[in-house]
């Protein structure tokens, strides 16, 4: 008769790492990975679109310099034009007269003194303007960059370089 055999307390690499858990779920395995190459197909064409949009502003923009008041603005554009007014416009402003990257400090105190209209609403205005130079990075007319450990911003490299190209310089 044989003795018996003690088991093994100490974890072996095998039984102390678990591997993930297979879903049992065949139904649910594919509405995830359907999900999943929907949300890819969709960012896919989300950015898609941001590039035929930035390629029709530009296009409209270089048509107006072109034709200047010969061009017909239809009501679309008056109504986007007055919605440029507030202070996300006047952020764009800032970025395109900028020579070098700003700090978000640097772009607020700007903004204070040529826009000091806008730095009167109500509300947290410095969080507002992190938010809308975000925002501005995400529609791809400015990038950001940390530098020393604080973050800078300016206008979007191509599309400074694209606006050069359109006007000949």
């Amino acid at each position: 008769m044989k003795a018996p055999e003690g088991k093994n307390s100490s974890p072996t690499v095998e039984t102390a790492i678990d591997p993930p858990r297979p879903v049992r779920d065949q139904n649910l395995q594919m509405v995830v990975e359907w999900a999943q190459d929907q949300l890819r197909q969709l960012t896919l064409q989300r950015q898609e679109i941001a590039q035929r949009i930035d390629t029709i502003k530009r296009t409209v923009n270089g048509l107006a310099l072109l034709y200047g008041a010969e061009l017909q603005r239809g009501p679309e554009v008056e109504a986007a034009a007055g919605r440029r007014r507030g202070i996300t416009n006047a952020c764009r402003v800032v970025l395109n007269r900028a020579d070098k990257p700003l700090s978000t400090r640097e772009v607020y105190a700007i903004l204070q003194g040529e826009f000091s209209d806008l730095s009167h609403q109500p509300g947290d205005y410095y969080a507002s303007l992190v938010t809308i130079l975000n925002r501005l990075v995400n529609y791809r007319e400015a990038d950001t960059f940390l530098r020393n450990g604080s973050r800078f911003w300016q206008r979007h490299q191509s599309a400074a370089h694209e606006s050069d190209e359109l006007s000949g310089t």
